[in-house]
């Protein structure tokens, strides 16, 4: 699912959620999402407690970062 694989990729690094869509862009196959997807995704995620948006620094153009969060962690090692 859209949310379990946002969260495995961002145990593999941090990412803003545009970095997050180019991830999945280079991973044809494996899970097809649109950048508006992705967003509403984390959005939800974020509401969950799941994953965390740090402030983008300031300035145009800056992308908000998220970063899994122990309960997001908990919840990928449920599907185990």
């Amino acid at each position: 699912s859209l949310p379990h694989a946002l969260l495995t990729a961002l145990i593999e690094r941090p990412g803003s959620g545009s970095e997050l869509a180019e991830r999945f862009d280079r991973s044809i196959g494996i899970l097809a999402a649109t950048h508006q997807q992705i967003y509403r995704e984390l959005a939800r995620l974020e509401a969950a407690g799941w994953v965390q948006a740090l402030a983008a620094e300031s300035g145009r153009g800056r992308k908000r970062q998220y970063r899994i969060l122990p309960a997001g962690r908990k919840e990928l090692r449920a599907l185990c």
